[in-house]
């Protein structure tokens, strides 16, 4: 996904997020209904700086990744130049 961060982290931050806003939003149990939804948005935002992302020259693809790119077709069509266009400049005209 994206940053290469995986599902599960991206899921789990936005529960924690999301939870958090609803419990502070809607005013649900007072006082510690806020000050709960308040940590929950702390810790959805921890969760996400704490995820795994792999990103950069050092990154490295997966096993699955391996696998799904061995069984990629390599009969790709050899790219083409693009037509050449002899324009002149609009204002000459």
């Amino acid at each position: 996904m994206f940053l290469g961060t995986r599902r599960i982290w991206w899921i789990a931050a936005g529960l924690l997020f999301v939870g958090g806003l609803v419990l502070f939003s809607v005013d649900i149990g007072g006082t510690a209904g806020n000050v709960a939804g308040i940590l929950l948005i702390i810790l959805g935002m921890v969760v996400f700086a704490a995820a795994p992302m792999r990103y950069g020259q050092g990154a490295r693809p997966t096993a699955a990744e391996e696998i799904a790119a061995e069984m990629a077709p390599t009969d790709v069509e050899e790219i083409r130049p693009r037509v050449r266009i002899d324009a002149g400049d609009a204002s000459e005209v």
